[in-house]
This record gives structure tokens, sequence and C-alpha cells, in this order.
């Protein structure tokens, strides 16, 4: 990011994994995130996202588009818009996080991995 838009904040979509990553990004970077979650989304992720310091915006899943709403919110304040799959950093980072653990780790015999979106797994 620009120092622009560093200054300006993100916004991204996600009912859990991204969303987090995004907002704990955030206070890490000192950015502000706004994340558009579903009302149906786990608690659990809802909760955690917050404590990073991500502002999250509510959404209708059945009745609302939730790219629209990024989209708009974008335009609107001037974010950036951080796609959770469709962004070629965000695919570069998922694509070395199998390769990070196992760095860090060491051999694994098995590695399971928790599958929503789908974007970290691929």
């Amino acid at each position: 990011l620009t120092e622009v838009q560093k200054q300006n904040g993100v916004v991204a979509f996600s009912s859990g994994n991204h969303a987090q990553a995004v907002a704990l990004s955030g206070k890490l970077l000192g950015i502000k995130t706004t994340i558009v979650m579903p009302t149906d989304a786990p608690e659990l992720k809802v909760k955690a996202t917050k404590s990073y310091g991500g502002n999250i915006v509510l959404y209708d899943r059945h009745l609302e588009d939730r790219v629209a709403i990024g989209q708009k919110l974008s335009e609107e304040q001037g974010m950036t818009l951080i796609h959770p799959y469709d962004n070629r950093d965000v695919i570069s980072g998922q694509g070395t996080a199998a390769y990070e653990l196992i760095n860090e780790i060491g051999q694994l015999d098995y590695l399971f991995v928790c599958v929503g979106g789908g974007g970290l797994i691929s």
C-alpha cells in the first residue's frame, strides 16, 4: 500500500479468516480496517475480527451483495479494497503459507486446513 492508501484505510469482505487477517494486519501496521461480514458469520470470528481492531459492517447475505458494499465503501471513503481471493498480493501470501509453516516447524506428517471460501488451501 502507498502512504496515501495506508492513511485512507482498507476495506475487505469475509466471513472469517480473511477478515481476521486484514484486521490484524491493520492493527500491526496502524491502518484503519473496515470489514464487511454477513450477519450469520460465526460469532467467534466476528469477535476476533473486532478484537483485532476491525470496524465491522454487517450485511444480509440473502438480500445484499458484499462485493457491492465493499466497492461502495471503497469509493465513498477512499479506502483500498482488499479482495479475499481476486488479489495478486493475497494469492501470493496464501501460496507461501504452507512453505513458511514447514520452514518454521519442520517436516510434517499431515497438514489439516479448515476450508471456508477455499482461498488459503488453494
